[in-house]
């Protein structure tokens, strides 16, 4: 925490950090435990997602197919939301807090977009990474250098707080603040 203050996003930053972080490791989970396979662009995920939804959700899934079409390259809405839709309520209420948390807020979109596939990629879920990755070459222009890049960010960190957890490291600022890390 105290290494993100240190950024200059200040405590603003650092909760919409820890926002995306919850949301994305959430999406991730949702999509293993669902079994989904990546469907981005091309691929077609599993039958069950074809099963036709509920009504009530058709409100919901025509936005998200919408989003689909210009952030993804899909005729409809991913496999992930057509599974949530049996659920629509559910469906609703994740839609809207996905908008919520990647929509710009004190951090840029793009930021965001990263810190989205770096937590799909810390989580280890294809079906996110695939998602994330198309978006940030379409939404924020990421190339493959850039990507590498991200992905080796992601590895580099990972290890460091694998290493610091296994020797059961404290943060050693207990009594530092948001406050000593804003930038003028």
């Amino acid at each position: 925490m105290a290494a993100v203050l240190r950024l200059g996003v200040g405590e603003r930053g650092v909760t919409e950090i820890m926002a995306i972080s919850e949301h994305v490791g959430a999406l991730c989970a949702g999509a293993a435990a669902l079994r989904l396979e990546p469907d981005i662009p091309e691929r077609p995920g599993p039958a069950a997602a074809r099963i036709a939804p509920p009504k009530a959700a058709a409100e919901c899934l025509d936005e998200i197919a919408s989003w689909a079409r210009g952030e993804l390259g899909l005729d409809c809405a991913p496999d992930f939301w057509r599974m949530l839709a049996h659920q629509p309520r559910f469906l609703r209420a994740t839609w809207d807090k996905d908008r919520l948390v990647l929509g710009a807020g004190r951090l840029d979109e793009r930021a965001k977009l990263c810190i989205a596939f770096a937590v799909a990629a810390a989580r280890q879920c294809p079906y996110w990474i695939a998602c994330y990755t198309e978006v940030l070459r379409r939404r924020a222009a990421i190339d493959d250098a850039a990507l590498v890049e991200l992905t080796a960010s992601v590895m580099h960190y990972l290890s460091f707080n694998t290493i610091a957890h296994g020797m059961m490291l404290g943060p050693g600022h207990e009594e530092m603040t948001a406050a000593a890390y804003e930038s003028d």
